[in-house]
């Protein structure tokens, strides 16, 4: 299905919120949103105030209406009651405190009465209301919504990549949905017409000029909108039923004959030096994924799912510590060719790459984490064996006689890369050694070292780019920690630490004073 410039445009019916304060002076303001009151039988909007600090409020009886709840407010205005069946819940105005039962609970914010309206704070509704209606109730703040009973939700999970000189976005969801797509001047937008959805944006910006931005506005068909750039010129779409998927390809417009881009001989992709400003752009490459298992422990954990788990948890640390834009090559259990990933590097013009691994050795005992980075000569017979596990790069010659890479062709290839990377090479050493340092400091484990070997997956990197072995998940010691939340995280800190180091000593060696502060305010 090919969609032209142009189109029916989507009308998107957003709730403008008209303020439930009438007359005299409030310290209320009007909230430009609303929320969705989703229950067996009925959906309602209900619109929202905001009260000071930024609390979001919501009129309490706006929220039960139609659920059998009545409310009651003593003559003086001070506190209301909730009542259903014969269960009561107590608020009280300007405290953070309701009485349950006899019990009280803590609120998020205090309660305020205001012109004849009890407002209590949104993310406090689940607390007061599940042990009143004695039902399970939930407050989505992704999707904007307060669930009551077991009313389900599907998740729709959307993840933007760029895929050779195309981009690519797909649309997940955790059950059958419909999708509509429309195109408009400069935007395509995709509604998903249920009473509401759970949206998951992974990536939200891309760089190439093909997408700009994706975002999720909502209103009554759920409605996400793909902000388009300038290379845009059509876009493809395709569903699939199992998973439920929709998927879009958007291409951009063809370089005109005789360009350079056109007639450009193959060369390896160069991303620009890190400038004094420091480090911007960090992708990180979760291994394996897919039918690519990876390596797998004894007790069944997959190298794969923990890469991914330690990935994400960086993505985060670098984002909220270190101010990162951060992108992942996979955000889900998907297969990624070798050659793809660095590519994606390369197209985000990221100033970083981390790929990032599980260890394995038939030795049982072997234990420790190692931070590898390129070379075409293994350091040691082992960084040759863990190269060849991980996707070995065979040197020139050897691509040559086996046939790979495309005989001599091929080997231009492999030299044009090799060079690619040996730009990098004094930069991506000192970035190995630095996480080598604070992940073994953090962990525990082994310091094996920092070595060298021919990694297919760091091969085309235009930026310093690194290979990281957390842990053996062939120890079984190991491979228990490996699945620990608790472990990821403290991987995933120190992986921060040793990029943030790095920034530092990098600024400090270009002359700059712009530096990023270390995780954890350290």
């Amino acid at each position: 299905m090919s969609l032209a410039n142009g189109g029916r445009s989507i009308l998107v019916r957003r709730l403008i919120a008209a303020t439930l304060l009438t007359g005299g002076t409030s310290l209320l303001a009007a909230a430009p949103s609303s929320i969705v009151i989703l229950a067996e039988g009925q959906r309602r909007e209900v619109v929202t105030v905001q009260g000071r600090g930024d609390v979001e409020l919501v009129a309490i009886d706006q929220v039960v209406s139609g659920l059998g709840v009545s409310l009651t407010s003593d003559p003086g205005g001070t506190a209301a009651t909730l009542t259903f069946q014969k269960r009561e819940i107590a608020v009280y105005k300007g405290k953070s405190l309701a009485s349950v039962g006899g019990d009280l609970r803590l609120l998020s914010a205090p309660v305020v009465y205001d012109h004849g309206k009890w407002l209590v704070p949104v993310d406090s509704l689940a607390r007061l209301l599940q042990p009143l209606l004695g039902i399970k109730v939930e407050w989505r703040p992704s999707a904007r919504v307060v669930l009551f009973g077991n009313t389900g939700i599907p998740r729709v999970t959307v993840s933007a990549f760029l895929t050779g000189d195309a981009a690519r976005v797909v649309f997940d969801a955790s059950e059958k949905v419909p999708f509509r797509i429309h195109q408009e001047e400069g935007r395509v937008t995709v509604a998903v017409p249920r009473d509401v959805v759970d949206p998951v944006l992974q990536q939200e910006r891309m760089t190439g000029g093909i997408v700009e931005q994706i975002q999720f506005v909502g209103g009554r068909e759920n409605v996400f909108v793909i902000t388009l750039g300038k290379r845009f010129q059509q876009v493809k779409a395709f569903e699939q039923e199992q998973p439920p998927r929709l998927v879009l390809d958007f291409q951009p417009i063809a370089p005109a004959a005789g360009t350079p881009a056109a007639r450009a001989p193959a060369q390896a992709p160069r991303a620009p030096a890190l400038d004094a400003a420091g480090i911007r752009t960090v992708v990180i490459d979760p291994g394996h994924g897919g039918n690519d298992l990876g390596a797998q422990g004894k007790g069944g954990l997959l190298e794969k799912d923990v890469t991914l788990g330690i990935a994400r948890r960086l993505r985060a640390a670098l984002t909220n510590n270190l101010g990162l834009q951060v992108f992942l090559t996979r955000d889900r259990d998907q297969e990624i060719s070798l050659d793809d990933r660095t590519a994606i590097a390369n197209n985000y013009k990221a100033d970083l790459f981390i790929s990032i691994h599980a260890n394995a050795s038939r030795a049982r005992s072997a234990t420790g984490s190692e931070v590898y980075f390129l070379s075409y000569q293994a350091s040691d017979e082992e960084s040759r064996r863990v190269a060849q596990s991980e996707g070995l790069a065979l040197p020139p010659s050897a691509a040559a006689s086996a046939g790979g890479a495309g005989g001599a062709g091929g080997d231009l290839a492999l030299i044009l890369w090799d060079m690619a990377q040996a730009e990098h090479l004094e930069e991506s050493s000192l970035l190995a050694m630095r996480v080598q340092e604070e992940l073994a400091a953090a962990t525990g484990t082994d310091r094996r070292g920092v070595k060298q070997a021919p990694f297919r997956v760091l091969v085309g990197a235009a930026m310093p780019a690194v290979l990281v072995e957390i842990a053996f998940i062939s120890n079984p010691e190991e491979e228990k920690l490996l699945a620990q939340d608790v472990f990821q995280a403290r991987v995933a800190a120190a992986l921060a630490r040793g990029v943030g180091r790095y920034d530092q000593e990098y600024a400090q060696r270009a002359g700059s004073a712009v530096t990023l502060s270390r995780p954890g305010g350290q």
